[in-house]
């Protein structure tokens, strides 16, 4: 093997890793980012990269030039409606900050043109013709319809391109900046990977074939990166989970995935050398070498967890350790269960009784459906300890009750009962051996501890649950700020985002940290403001509180001047609440119900307002 040779498998297995990497980045941002805008366009890009990578990888080594010639025809379906995905992502990027006058017509216009150019390039030689086969690389010569479609290629690439720039620079936070910088600079990437560059120049032919591979290696080297780069900030659009999460899926599923397939082709490759130079049978290494390094990946990517853990969360490592920790040792009701089963299954065989029963107090009764041998019902047991005319009797640390030996469970207080092992008729008499003894009483021990632990689990189980609501609404408000274009503008969050709005209208984290802050309407003032945001929202608030403000001489105690002075004479004037209650008339208990009404109105006048800016936009 020669080294140009050489160079055409290395970037043969590049570009194999590339489709794998675009593929894989395709399935991830329509299973977990479905709903954002911007990742369904952008997985529009990524289509037409594929389009064109695996029409190459079908390139290879084809002998039949009628068969090169229509794939590379079939290559502009990718290539054709690049330039309108680019016009559509621009769009969906530039909607998270600003406003959008482009005329709808021009995306139509576009999509026809694209249209029009895929079916040139299939059925006539207008947009490209006769398949050209330089260097080891077989591509079309350019019709006359294809330099103007290069041009309007390019310009819609450099719009795009700017498009991201300029919402970079009204990025607020150092997180938003880094990841709108990722998407820049990934930008090229369809647009390099798609563009037939050797329609334009061809290959010189007194340049070395080599350079030529070379080039091309170091291409798809690049364009990997960046997909990669840009899928990352397009993985953070719309989406409700914290950045930790979105990382750390993103980063194990390239891992994986695409990491895995490019170091397992890398692999086949290399045993299909060896056996040539050992002259081995074909497939006898690249296979085996195949096989182990899918294993070996899938592995390696589970024992390296705790490194990529320590890289991904380098600030709140310790707070994500514990919270995996507490994941992993918590059991369910079906884990605690099983246990108690087993537990129960070796007290019976220990005492060589017929069957047993581990009920457990819940509500005041006990209840359960641990047994073994022969089932006891759970009923007999409900109500604890028994009436006058079933005596009980203690003998050796049991309560013998009808043909049921009987052992309370308490807590390590011994004050609470948390439930009742029962032994149907043991065949081993009392007292037990002392070996038989120190094996009940262990077994016993670990029964009171499951049962502890399931009450105690349950208990943090319940907070969680009561929590889920006020964590549920937090991640929408950080996906709200992470995402300004697509804050849903009818939220039951929307009264208290006011209300903080309002409570720190003169400064404060509640109002610069404000999902409002990305309504269309607080942009469009922020634009008249210098750009200033937080002025954009204080001047949204005074308008809309303005509406309620009824026609005619103000009166402090009317009653359809009440819902204003309450706003304007709290919030915009600062005042105290006893004092605004007194000049109005009101105790203050009838002041926060009055108070919340008219938030509640100021709502449906934002809410308003804020629709009417979408369908401007739209």
């Amino acid at each position: 093997m020669n080294f140009q040779t050489f160079l055409v498998a290395v970037n043969d297995v590049l570009m194999a890793g590339v489709s794998a990497t675009a593929f894989a980045v395709l399935l991830y941002l329509f299973f977990y980012n479905r709903e954002s805008r911007v990742a369904m366009v952008f997985n529009g890009l990524l289509t037409c990269v594929l389009i064109v990578y695996v029409t190459d990888l079908l390139l290879i080594n084809i002998n039949n030039p009628t068969r090169a010639l229509l794939l590379l025809r079939l290559q502009w379906l990718g290539i054709a409606f690049t330039p309108t995905l680019y016009l559509l992502f621009a769009r969906a990027i530039r909607l998270s900050v600003f406003e959008n006058h482009s005329p709808r017509w021009l995306y139509r216009a576009s999509f026809t043109g694209s249209t029009l150019i895929a079916l040139l390039a299939l059925f006539s030689d207008g947009v490209a013709y006769d398949g050209v086969f330089t260097q080891g690389v077989t591509h079309l010569r350019p019709g006359p319809l294809f330099y103007p479609f290069a041009l309007y290629f390019g310009a819609t690439t450099l719009w795009a391109l700017w498009m991201s720039r300029l919402v970079r620079r009204r990025s607020y936070t150092r997180a938003a900046r880094r990841r709108m910088t990722y998407l820049s600079v990934g930008m090229l990437a369809p647009a390099a990977g798609v563009f037939p560059y050797l329609l334009v120049i061809g290959w010189p032919a007194k340049l070395p074939g080599a350079l030529l591979w070379i080039l091309l290696i170091l291409g798809n080297v690049a364009i990997g990166v960046m997909l990669v780069l840009m899928a990352y900030s397009v993985a953070f659009i719309d989406t409700l989970s914290p950045d930790r999460i979105i990382k750390h899926r993103l980063v194990r599923f390239l891992l994986r995935g695409p990491a895995t397939a490019i170091v397992a082709l890398s692999c086949f490759g290399g045993g299909l050398l060896l056996e040539q130079a050992l002259g081995l049978g074909r497939y006898t290494l690249s296979l085996v070498a195949l096989v182990l390094t899918f294993i070996l990946g899938q592995l390696a990517v589970e024992l390296g967890k705790p490194i990529l853990d320590l890289a991904l969360y380098r600030e709140g490592r310790t707070e994500v350790a514990q919270i995996q920790e507490l994941s992993q040792r918590l059991l369910t009701t079906t884990d605690t269960r099983q246990f108690l089963e087993n537990l129960l299954a070796m007290i019976c065989e220990l005492l060589h009784s017929h069957g047993g029963l581990l009920a457990m107090l819940e509500d005041g009764q006990m209840r359960g459906d641990v047994w073994c041998g022969l089932r006891i019902p759970a009923e007999i047991f409900s109500a604890w300890p028994p009436q006058e005319e079933h005596p009980v009797q203690r003998q050796h640390g049991f309560l013998v009750w009808n043909d049921y030996w009987i052992a309370p469970l308490h807590d390590r207080t011994e004050q609470t009962l948390l439930g009742l092992l029962a032994l149907h008729s043991p065949a081993i008499p009392l007292p037990l051996a002392p070996q038989q003894q120190q094996a009940l009483d262990q077994a016993l021990q670990q029964a009171r501890a499951a049962l502890e632990d399931r009450r105690l689990q349950q208990l943090v189980l319940a907070m969680f649950t009561s929590l889920l609501p006020a964590m549920d609404s937090r991640q929408r408000q950080r996906a709200a700020l992470r995402n300004p274009a697509n804050v849903p503008a009818d939220t039951p969050e929307l009264p208290q985002w006011i209300h903080d709005a309002l409570a720190h209208y003169w400064g404060g984290p509640r109002l610069t940290e404000n999902p409002l802050l990305n309504w269309q309407i607080v942009q469009r003032a922020a634009a008249d403001l210098d750009g200033n945001s937080i002025k954009g929202l204080r001047a949204v608030l005074a308008e809309a509180i303005e509406q309620l403000r009824p026609d005619g001489e103000r009166k402090l105690t009317a009653p359809e001047w009440l819902l204003y002075n309450i706003l304007e004479m709290k919030f915009l004037r600062g005042q105290k609440v006893r004092a605004v209650a007194m000049r109005l008339a009101l105790s203050e208990s009838d002041f926060y119900r009055k108070q919340r009404v008219a938030i509640e109105n100021l709502a449906a006048i934002l809410l308003a307002m804020e629709t009417e800016a979408q369908e401007t936009i739209l």
